[in-house]
């Protein structure tokens, strides 16, 4: 029995129509993208969102924060005529 061997250099096809250099294209575009996400989450302090929001400490009023605030700097203001 003979089986069929080739003695053909070049390996077999890998169904990628598009091309290696098209491949590689996107690869690199998405990639960027990625880097982009990342970036923009670390500079921004943006959450990704993997927390559970009914675990989530309630986010204070905009009122009270800003009464803090102002109170704060009434407190710094006297301390620093004394």
């Amino acid at each position: 029995m003979k089986l069929n061997h080739s003695n053909d250099p070049t390996p077999p096809e890998s169904g990628n129509i598009f091309g290696w250099r098209v491949s590689l294209i996107g690869l690199a575009f998405i990639l960027s993208l990625a880097a982009l996400a990342t970036y923009r989450h670390y500079s921004l302090q943006v959450p990704v969102g993997f927390d559970d929001p009914l675990e989530a400490e309630p986010d204070r009023d905009y009122y009270q924060t800003k009464a803090e605030q102002e109170s704060a700097t009434l407190d710094s203001l006297r301390n620093s005529r004394q």
